[in-house]
């Protein structure tokens, strides 16, 4: 991921991922106290990098516990398997 725009109240990344896991990414967003906006799109979804935009109060401590939320459940997941 690389950081397009990075303020206080607002974060815009882009990436390669495809919208699997950034639809994953911006529901588990929602969750988190603070977090005012959160979304993820492209112009184009084959010829564009797709951006995450993120807004609200301590983004970064909440892009991280999104993380490692679905780190948590996928590792769930696998001790089931």
């Amino acid at each position: 991921m690389k950081i397009v725009e990075n303020k206080e109240d607002k974060i815009v990344l882009e990436t390669e991922e495809t919208s699997t896991l950034l639809n994953l990414l911006v529901d588990r967003l929602w969750n988190e106290k603070g977090i005012k906006k959160t979304a993820y799109g492209s112009k184009h979804p084959f010829l564009e990098k797709m951006q995450l935009l993120v807004e609200g109060k301590n983004i970064k401590e909440a892009i991280l516990n999104a993380c490692d939320s679905i780190i948590k459940d996928c590792d769930k997941l696998l001790k089931k398997i």
